[in-house]
């Protein structure tokens, strides 16, 4: 269906036509980030850009996000209850996080006083969450969004604080990966550019960007994107310097670490509160369930990366590796576990349509006669 189409239908629920508004805003968003680059490339004499075009990505993300927050919301009235049961719900939460994480790091990070150098890798940061967001609501449309009865399995104070700390730390840790995507392609262009490194070099960062999974949704986009900005400075004859490159590639190295310090906490703490939730539920900790084991993995590479970092003194290439390979960890774990063999048991994964819930799983609520035939009533679970 086509989303203006989706916007104008009475019939449409409102948190759905509330998502295609957000993705209009991002869309001007997007022109917006453009219209700054471009004003980036030939900025005023003592080097800033105009306030109406410096703060316009910003201004329209935050927009969108409060549209995405306001449909959330709404889709919480239809449907009674939190919404993050089915996949389409939780793609539509992690969206909401995209946004605030990455308005929480403009603020945080203080990215706007980071000077002209910054300028255009915040505007290109700004224009890919936007980008994502609205990809993502088209993916989501594609989905079920059709009303569940949350199950007694979910019926549990700690499912709204546990999917709300994992989704959040999932949107940071993605933006840090982008922030490395971001360095990686930088020292490509500039490479390419300028010729201070070995053809192999240049030809393993290429392979790495081509070769990480799903690269068509990522990475490939992203070395389309930059070699626009790259072309668009050329043109114009302010393509930075060998020594404005190294200050902007450090600095990229400190924010990506400084948004991953952002997310880990929230990623440690809903690890903790599943384990707190299976306690409650089955009086144990922790069930080797195979989604349990995925996440276990993805907070253990983060661990490896924060030793690298600090113990280990990787700066540079070295420790932005690390940072993407938890960003394809958390990728897995998120959204590539539900197609596994192994998920087909798994007491975590999302049930959507054509999906068996088991005991635990996110499903229709069980019959009466399930309900009689259950010592002690209710059970609840841990979902994610």
């Amino acid at each position: 269906m086509n989303p203006f189409e989706i916007l104008f239908r009475d019939d449409i629920l409102l948190s759905s036509r509330l998502l295609v508004g957000a993705d209009v805003l991002c869309g001007i968003g997007i022109l917006a980030a453009l219209v700054s680059i471009l004003f980036h490339a030939r900025p005023s004499a003592d080097g800033t850009r105009p306030g109406w075009v410096a703060h316009g990505p910003i201004l329209f993300l935050t927009l969108a996000t409060a549209t995405m927050a306001t449909a959330v919301g709404h889709r919480w009235v239809e449907v009674n209850h939190f919404p993050s049961q089915t996949m389409a719900e939780v793609l539509a939460m992690f969206t909401l996080a995209l946004g605030v994480s990455m308005i929480v790091l403009w603020i945080a990070l203080g990215l706007r006083k980071r000077g002209h150098g910054w300028a255009i890798v915040e505007d290109v940061l700004i224009l890919l969450v936007l980008a994502g967001v609205v990809f993502t609501h088209a993916y989501v449309r594609t989905l079920a969004t059709a009303q569940r009865d949350l199950p007694p399995a979910l019926q549990s104070w700690w499912f709204a604080p546990h999917l709300s700390c994992l989704i959040f730390s999932y949107a940071t840790m993605g933006i840090a990966a982008l922030i490395a995507l971001v360095y990686f392609l930088t020292r490509f262009w500039s490479g390419v550019y300028r010729g201070g490194q070995s053809w192999q070099s240049q030809a393993w960062i290429l392979a790495g960007l081509l070769l990480i999974p799903f690269a068509h949704l990522v990475t490939i986009p992203l070395l389309l994107v930059s070699a626009v900005v790259f072309a668009a400075l050329l043109a114009a004859g302010r393509v930075p310097g060998a020594d404005t490159v190294l200050r902007l590639e450090k600095e990229l190295d400190d924010v990506s670490f400084r948004a991953f310090a952002v997310g880990f906490p929230f990623l440690t703490a809903g690890l903790w509160q599943g384990a707190f939730w299976a306690q409650e539920a089955w009086a144990n900790y922790w069930g080797w369930d195979s989604k349990e084991n995925s996440a276990l993995i993805t907070w253990l590479v983060y661990v490896i990366y924060i030793h690298l970092r600090l113990l280990g003194g990787y700066r540079g290439a070295k420790a932005m590796s690390a940072l993407v390979a938890g960003a394809l960890s958390v990728f897995l774990t998120f959204q590539i576990f539900g197609y596994l063999p192994d998920s087909q048991k798994s007491l975590h994964r999302y049930t959507d349509d054509g999906v068996e819930p088991q005991e635990g799983q996110q499903g229709p609520a069980p019959s009466a006669q399930q309900a009689k035939a259950e010592v002690g009533g209710a059970t609840s679970a841990e979902p994610r």
